[in-house]
């Protein structure tokens, strides 16, 4: 159980970086990527190092069962995007570079440390895979608390979601989990974030919700 540790763990470094280059530096938005994909990758980097994490032997079980739910998951996040009035929109090669950077990217990423991670975590401190049904119902149900955990300290990190608006990345964030809380495959659930994130790009690239951080 101890290994639940690397939970606040995570949030806080995902908090910090948010709020750091986010929100108190405020960088430009792409240059903010590239310092918050450094920040993440780095801490997952040394989380899968430091505790011997077998990436390929976790990303393969039950892998196409886990796309499968990731594209229907993403479908229906695709669709809460659609249903808000769009933006301004990009073309061209600003929107070619957005779709790579801001959605695939980062929707990867965000993906990764706001749902993959928590659900790994609470994984392996259960030993959900040898457990009884019993066991891996109460290891799913931290699961989700860890990762509505990370994401509302993630969140926090930016100005728009000190409000009630913090409920909305939470909604995301419960129906982004299923796929892997379903599959057992944590690639299920980055694969409907990004799905969240490329909808978001083509239909509202100027969203103070989807695509953090906003700049006015």
């Amino acid at each position: 159980m101890s290994h639940l540790v690397w939970i606040p763990l995570g949030a806080g470094v995902a908090f910090l970086a948010s709020f750091v280059f986010g929100d108190l530096i405020a960088l430009p938005v792409d240059l903010y990527y590239l310092v918050y994909f450094a920040v993440i990758l780095g801490f997952l980097r040394f989380y899968v190092k430091r505790t011997r994490l077998d990436l390929r032997e976790w990303a393969s079980r039950r892998l196409v069962l886990g796309i499968v739910f990731g594209v229907l998951g993403g479908i229906l996040l695709a669709q809460g995007v659609l249903s808000r009035a769009p933006t301004p929109q990009l073309s061209g090669g600003m929107l070619l570079w957005a779709l790579v950077w801001r959605g695939v990217a980062d929707g990867a990423v965000d993906g990764l440390i706001l749902l993959a991670f928590p659900w790994v975590v609470t994984w392996r401190a259960f030993g959900r895979a040898r457990a009884g049904w019993d066991r891996r119902a109460g290891a799913t149900l931290v699961a989700w608390l860890g990762i509505l955990f990370v994401t509302t300290a993630y969140h926090l990190g930016y100005r728009d979601f000190r409000s009630s608006q913090i409920l909305q990345p939470n909604i995301g964030s419960t129906i982004g989990a299923i796929p892997t809380l379903v599959s057992a495959n944590p690639v299920g659930s980055v694969v409907s974030h990004v799905f969240l994130h490329v909808t978001a790009v083509v239909h509202s690239p100027e969203t103070d919700l989807f695509l953090p951080p906003h700049r006015e």
